[in-house]
Formats: structure tokens, sequence, C-alpha cells
């Protein structure tokens, strides 16, 4: 079963906190599972530490009791984004500076996920599907640019938007709208018109 992996899917396993078995170590706790009878029992060999050092996005939910992460405020549609995120980093750009930082972004988490040497690896224009993304590796981006960007995003990203250009395109509307609105300043009441006087001739 696990004969196809290459490094690129033994670098994802382990970032989901699973260690690699050897054959023997896989068959012996096979037959160790088998001898308890247990049907719940999951042979698994876990390494947590990369867990710990990862947004709490990226954790497993089976595995999120058992790693203390640090929390990760969540941004609920239409709230604000965190000081000094994205949203401010986008703020002042022009719109070719804004498209081209985000498209950096997405093409870094791209290279991340499927284990390429960086960013100027990944094809801008090329599909996710050809890049070699499946359903697995789909979410794992979602859950990276969730973290980059603060917003929430969609587990079909990479079938909505089928390259990283269209991809990146898609988050400028979404990263902008992170950002908070301030109230409008209410305008202060005008000043009292002064009293006049009577003068000496109607008195």
């Amino acid at each position: 079963m696990t004969g196809d992996l290459d490094d690129t899917d033994i670098q994802r396993i382990t970032r989901a906190g699973v260690a690699a078995l050897s054959s023997e170590e896989g068959l012996a706790l096979l037959d160790t599972a088998l001898a308890v009878g247990d049907p719940t029992l999951v042979p698994m060999h876990l390494d947590l530490a990369p867990l710990r050092h990862a947004d709490a996005t990226m954790v497993p939910a089976l595995l999120r009791g058992l790693v203390r992460a640090p929390g990760r405020r969540v941004v609920e549609a239409g709230g604000g984004a965190a000081p000094g995120g994205l949203a401010d980093r986008l703020l002042g750009l022009s719109v070719p500076e804004r498209d081209r930082l985000l498209l950096e972004i997405v093409c870094g988490q791209v290279a991340a996920v499927l284990g390429y040497a960086g960013p100027e690896a990944v094809g801008s224009a090329r599909a996710f599907k050809e890049l070699g993304f499946d359903s697995l590796t789909a979410v794992e981006l979602r859950n990276r640019l969730g973290a980059v960007t603060g917003v929430r995003l969609p587990a079909t990203l990479v079938f909505d938007y089928p390259t990283p250009t269209a991809l990146a395109a898609s988050c400028a509307p979404r990263s902008s709208a992170t950002r908070p609105t301030r109230p409008p300043r209410p305008r202060p009441p005008p000043w009292p018109s002064p009293t006049t006087s009577p003068s000496p001739s109607s008195a």
C-alpha cells in the first residue's frame, strides 16, 4: 500500500504528526491488534513535535487533544483581521503590486505543500491537478492560505479556482474585506451663533 509513496507524500504525512513505520513494525503492530481483538485500535507511530509548532488549523481533528498548539484567533465572516496581517500589507499597494504579492503567497504555499524547491518552481498558469494536487493536499493548501490571509476559505478552492493565478485573484477581495472599517466620526455640533445685542435706537 505504501510502495508508491514518494518523498513529498512522506513529508506531508510527517507534517500531519504521523511517523513512518517499517514493514516489520507495521506487521508486528497488526499482529498485536489482531491478538487484542479490539476493533477500534489504530496501530500508528505518532510524532507530535511538528504539530506543536504548526498553526492550530493544521492539526488533524483526531490529534487536537494530544497537542497544545498556540491558539489562533478565528476570523468570522465580516470580522477584522489582526493588526499587521495581510490586509495591512496590501494597504497602499497598487493593483499590480497587490496581485503580485498575492500570487507570491499562493505560489509559496503551493510549493510548501507539494515539496517544490520554491515559489518560482510553481507554474502560476498551470492547473492545480496538473501540479499534483489531490483532495488531501487541497485541504492542506486551504488551511495554509487561511492561516496566512486570516479568512475562511472553502475546501474546494483548488477546484473552484483551478490555477494559482485564479486563486490569487480570488484572494484579493477576501483579504481586503478582513480589514476592519472604522465607523465615521460624529460631526461636532455647529457653534451657536452669537446673540445680537439690541441697538440703542431700537431701545
